[in-house]
């Protein structure tokens, strides 16, 4: 579980990284994270739509997975910054191991871009 101060739960917030943040993309899923103000602590939020994963008890156990995952690495994320975890279709068979994987390339790729790193390779194949 994550610490209240690292939940992302209103939706003005999930819309704001989502449409005014850098994204990074993998096979199974798309990571928005909007730059805020250094003075709060990162925040973190996880959407997995309705028309990839069909069962709630579906839904809900890949945001499990994604906040634990997600837990260890939250000293990896801008302090202020809003972090957006959107799951896309084919999420729901993705194993444990590469879901980890996912996350940590995603988390490579968006320290790139901050950065300015425009001769940074993603390693796709991998993701």
């Amino acid at each position: 579980m994550l610490a209240k101060a690292n939940r992302l739960t209103r939706a003005q917030d999930f819309r704001q990284a989502m449409r005014e943040g850098r994204h990074a993309h993998c096979h199974n899923m798309v990571f928005h994270q909007y730059l805020g103000n250094g003075s709060e602590p990162a925040r973190i939020g996880f959407v997995v739509a309705k028309r990839f994963v069909k069962h709630a008890t579906g839904r809900n156990l890949i945001k499990r997975r994604l906040r634990h995952l997600v837990r260890d690495r939250i000293a990896e994320f801008p302090a202020g910054s809003l972090n957006v975890f959107y799951a896309k279709a084919g999420i729901a068979e993705v194993d444990y191991p590469r879901l980890e994987n996912q996350i940590q390339i995603l988390l490579r790729k968006m320290a790139h871009k901050q950065h300015g790193d425009r001769d940074f390779v993603s390693p796709s194949r991998s993701c």
